[in-house]
């Protein structure tokens, strides 16, 4: 019994030993959240069409929605797009009629920014999540709705059991939505659009 608990204290000094970079979160607050539903003047047809092109890989890679942060390793640059004649992702989200006209966006779960919300003791880290787009014929509009889903950070890296074993692996943190990236995301397909009066993103003042 004694040389078990021997082992149990000696892995958990291990592990804690082996954590770096990890820090108390700090977030930094909204003065006003930022919409997370646009209407563009456009028809559905239009809009959904615009948008499969506007997130394509060729374009993202000219493009990027996000700017990836230098000498970072580890960040996506592009998005990829699952929709409803491509659900290979989120494929229930697509069995929904409602949705035939959505598209999802993800990055494997990796990283694609440094947050502007949620910061550690170096400024902003690394930020994951999911999109869903949602888009509503509105008479001659169509109004898109973005959800973030499985939203994280990366607050330093921990010791732990991975796909190929034991390891320094990033050290994940769920966090609420912060409504930035999902701004940024409808900013980007408005950009795609030729709007070009819609509001700047509004960031955290500290």
């Amino acid at each position: 019994m004694i040389k078990h608990l021997a082992t149990i204290v000696g892995v958990a000094l291990v592990a804690v030993s082996c954590s770096h970079g990890v820090s108390h979160v700090r977030t930094h607050v909204l003065a006003t959240p930022n919409p997370t539903t646009y209407s563009f003047p456009l028809p559905l047809q239009e809009v959904h069409a615009k948008a499969l092109e506007a997130f394509s890989n060729e374009h993202q890679l000219d493009q990027p929605v996000f700017a990836r942060p230098e000498q970072k390793s580890g960040f996506e640059e592009i998005f990829s797009i699952a929709c409803a004649t491509n659900p290979v992702f989120a494929a229930d989200l697509f069995k929904d009629p409602a949705n035939v006209h959505d598209i999802f966006l993800h990055t494997f779960h990796s990283p694609f920014v440094l947050s502007s919300v949620y910061h550690g003791r170096d400024g902003g880290l690394p930020f994951a999540a999911n999109f869903h787009l949602h888009l509503t014929a509105n008479n001659s509009d169509t109004i898109v709705r973005v959800t973030a889903s499985d939203t994280e950070i990366v607050n330093g890296t921990k010791f732990g059991i991975g796909s190929c074993g034991p390891g320094q692996m990033w050290n994940w943190e769920r966090v609420a939505p912060t409504t930035v990236e999902e701004y940024s995301i409808l900013r980007y397909l408005g950009r795609y659009l030729g709007v070009t009066n819609m509001p700047p993103i509004n960031l955290p003042t500290q």
